[in-house]
């Protein structure tokens, strides 16, 4: 082979190489880029489905939020608009807040720092425009009021900024008395001891006597603070009233004398079981069960009266019940209204009532 043939051999060997070198170096560049476009595939997705998730927990817990404040404030909303219904001033803080007036004016000190801190401590209570002048003028008075006690007896003139308290109150009035005496006080006199004769002047209080009456405080409110509005003024006790008795009203004409002695063996049971058995066990004897175990012993029936009932085969059983706790011997005796029915030959109360008047 000539020189020039072995030249043109070696270049195609080298040009086939070399074009065999790039394709190979093509391939592991495309499919360099491939892993890299698959793995920045990968974390994008991831990404964004993180995102996603993020997203939707945030808008969840977000709702439940809401919910929970809109539930709030609609109770917060009914309980402002419950507290609308029967006046602010009708709450239980109006109560409280008389209460306290009540104490601070009523407790008057025979001592004259003690009645200015007083006097100081009841502008507190007065609302603007009302003075502690305007309530009283104890100028003349010497002596002390105590209040012994003080029980709110109604609340009446109910509004939504207003409301009037009254009180039954007692307390104690003392006059403060002034004593002179003589006594001996030795003094020196040009060297020498005398005795001399001095006027001593001491205090003693001296019971006026107790007052029960009704006292009526005057509250107003802006919802959020109560103050007294008006002067506080007494009234006397209410009457003693004296009313009737609940009594058996039932028709004499409908009683029963034939099955009185056979119901009465029956509540003579059913007492006895009503106070030894389970309220789950009398639900073998009664409608609605209760019971009395662990708290009274049965003693026996008075004034036991049997009617016919409004369908055949009722009977109401009318009695007084003696009832007596643990081993002391203390009984008492409790009223009760029976509805009793007979089902297959055995007694059963389909109503229990503690009155002799249902």
């Amino acid at each position: 082979m000539t020189f020039f043939g072995k030249l043109k051999g070696g270049l195609k060997r080298s040009a086939f190489q070399g074009r065999k070198k790039v394709l190979k170096d093509e391939r592991r560049l495309k499919s360099s880029r491939f892993n890299a476009r698959m793995a920045f595939s990968f974390v994008f997705w991831m990404v964004l489905v993180g995102v996603i998730f993020i997203s939707f927990q945030s808008w969840a817990r977000t709702g439940f939020l809401n919910e929970k404040v809109n539930g709030y404030q609609n109770k917060s909303s009914e309980q402002i608009a419950s507290l609308n219904e029967v006046g602010f001033a009708n709450s239980p803080a109006g109560e409280t807040y008389a209460s306290r007036f009540i104490d601070t004016y009523i407790n008057v000190s025979n001592d004259e720092k003690e009645r200015e801190e007083r006097e100081k401590a009841l502008q507190g209570f007065l609302a603007e425009g009302l003075r502690v002048g305007g309530l009283e003028n104890l100028t003349d008075f010497q002596g002390k009021r105590v209040l012994k006690s003080a029980s709110l007896y109604d609340v009446k003139d109910v509004g939504e900024e207003a409301a009037s308290y009254v009180y039954e109150i007692e307390y104690e009035l003392f006059k403060t008395l002034e004593k002179k005496e003589q006594v001996d006080v030795k003094k020196e006199n040009a060297g020498k001891e005398e005795v001399a004769k001095e006027e001593k002047v001491t205090t003693q209080e001296e019971s006026l006597g107790t007052k029960k009456q009704m006292i009526v405080v005057r509250l107003g409110t802006d919802g959020n603070s109560f103050n007294v509005i008006e002067q506080p003024y007494y009234q006397a006790l209410p009457s003693e009233t004296r009313m009737t008795a609940v009594q058996d009203q039932t028709d004499p004409s409908k009683k029963n004398v034939k099955v009185e002695d056979e119901i009465q063996q029956f509540a003579t049971q059913f007492f006895t079981s009503y106070t030894t058995n389970s309220t789950q066990e009398m639900s073998y004897l009664m409608e609605n069960p209760e019971s009395l175990k662990d708290l009274y012993q049965y003693k026996g029936l008075e004034d036991f009266v049997v009617y016919d009932g409004e369908k055949e085969g009722q009977y109401i059983v009318k009695t007084l019940v003696l009832l007596q706790e643990g081993d002391t011997g203390l009984q008492t005796k409790h009223p009760f209204t029976l509805i009793v029915s007979k089902e297959n030959n055995k007694f059963y109360v389909q109503a229990l009532k503690h009155t002799l008047g249902g």
